[in-house]
């Protein structure tokens, strides 16, 4: 019985993993009802915008999360992305 709980546990773990998907800098986009899989082409073009702008390293994280919600990326604390 436990060997199956452990089993469950795991693979809800591992489901996790394919719902959201990560940047460079720390941040994570995706949940249940976006899965981040879809943001594969917004997370491709931030991060080579992110080295094309010279964006300083300190300020990347922040500029890389309003990179992706100017895309269309459902992303926590949008509202620090307004100018």
């Amino acid at each position: 019985m436990r060997n199956l709980a452990i089993g469950i546990f795991a693979a809800a773990l591992s489901a996790c993993s394919f719902t959201t998907i990560a940047d460079r800098y720390g941040n994570e986009y995706g949940d249940w009802y976006n899965p981040g899989a879809d943001f594969t082409w917004q997370l491709d073009l931030c991060e080579r915008q992110m080295e094309a702008d010279s964006v300083p390293p300190m300020n990347r994280k922040a500029a890389m999360r309003c990179c992706m919600h100017d895309h269309g990326v459902p992303v926590d604390n949008a509202r620090s992305c307004t100018a």
